[in-house]
């Protein structure tokens, strides 16, 4: 009679296939897990890239104006006054500059930051919540220009875009 030896026998034990299951399992979570970020990431740079996108539209219109349009005044009041309306603002300048070492003597940014008061703002997706602001600073970096910083922030996104544009009266 022909024994066979049991420690010749050829396959995986049912031990081994649970194990090798188990390490799959989990490569297969690992890249689930690497798709849905992806996913989300994309999500969010597509927001971001529309923004500034859009916020590129309203900056070339804005500079495409004349240096003394009533868009481009310093005037604090938040109003999208892109179709010269009569709603004109002398604008205060920066006037935050006194001893003229480029400094804003109150610590703050020539206004440039300051969102509560913008000196316009515009409705990006035409559903009413305007979310691009722009604040300007006369005078500011030198005589004859101003500056034009916009705020742009994508609805749901969390990641504001900020573009600052520099704007010189042709003499």
């Amino acid at each position: 009679m022909n024994l066979k030896n049991i420690d010749n026998e050829k396959g995986f034990t049912l031990l081994e296939v649970l194990v090798a299951l188990l390490i799959f399992a989990v490569g297969i979570l690992g890249v689930y897990a690497m798709q849905i970020s992806s996913i989300k990431g994309n999500s969010k740079g597509r927001q971001v890239s529309e923004a500034t996108n859009d916020g590129a539209d309203r900056i070339e219109q804005l500079l495409s104006w004349n240096y003394d349009h009533p868009a481009l005044i310093d005037d604090d009041d938040g109003k999208d006054e892109t179709d010269a309306d009569t709603d004109i603002d002398n604008g205060d300048g920066t006037g935050e500059d006194a001893n003229n070492d480029g400094t804003d003597d109150d610590g703050g940014n020539f206004g440039l930051d300051d969102l509560a008061n913008p000196d316009g703002a515009a409705d990006r997706n035409g559903d009413g919540a305007n979310d691009i602001f722009w604040n300007i600073a006369v005078d500011h970096p030198m005589p004859n220009t101003k500056t034009i910083k916009f705020h742009i922030s994508p609805p749901g996104s969390g990641q504001n875009v900020e573009l600052v544009y520099i704007k010189a009266d042709v003499l």
